[in-house]
């Protein structure tokens, strides 16, 4: 007889889409077991940043993706370029205003098949301006956790980051590639099946 953790992965639909009746799994996640990066153009060159600090949500059911929801929450003075003096900067008031503003939310309700994955559309809020967003992201087993591997494509200066004489184009682009492998667990008092 299989054992509960295998029973769930293959109700879930996660392992197996060929599966028992269909239930929301709840799993969370942080940067212990994950990593979230981005990357952008500086000068005409590119740069990978990552937060350091993160916490994921994912609420998932296999048999009605519709129903998913994923919340990002991200401490955006976390940031780390591997550039001390590049990062003051993107935490300042002309980029992240971390000191009012101290976090980046993603909130999306809806998961949309896309190929083998899906993709979640919802709202992106920094700096308390809040945008339509996308990502893109796949799932799998992993060991007594899912992984979830993904990325998603964000401009900047309509959040105003970049202000002054860093909302030109010319030295720091417009766009951001966000990419993140995540290692979920169950979150606790989840319902099991």
């Amino acid at each position: 007889m299989a054992s509960p953790l295998i029973a769930r992965f293959l109700l879930a639909g996660i392992a197996c889409a060929a599966s028992g009746a269909a239930f929301a799994e709840t799993w969370e996640g942080d940067q212990r077991a994950g990593l979230l990066q981005f990357t952008a153009i500086q000068a005409g060159a590119k740069f990978t940043g990552a937060f350091k600090r993160f916490k994921v949500r994912l609420e998932y059911d296999a048999k009605d993706p519709a129903k998913g929801k994923l919340h990002v929450t991200v401490p955006t003075a976390s940031v780390d370029t591997a550039d001390a003096e590049r990062d003051e900067i993107i935490r300042s008031a002309d980029f992240f205003r971390t000191g009012e503003y101290p976090e980046a939310v993603f909130h999306a309700e809806g998961f949309e098949r896309d190929g083998a994955g899906f993709v979640a559309r919802g709202e992106l809020t920094i700096r308390g301006i809040t945008q339509a967003a996308s990502v893109r992201f796949a799932l799998k087993p992993a060991g007594k956790r899912l992984s979830m591997k993904g990325s998603a494509e964000l401009r900047r200066l309509p959040f105003g980051i970049g202000q002054g004489e860093w909302e030109s184009t010319e030295w720091i682009g417009d766009e951001v590639g966000v990419r993140f492998d995540l290692k979920l667990r169950p979150a606790p008092g989840a319902a099991s099946p």
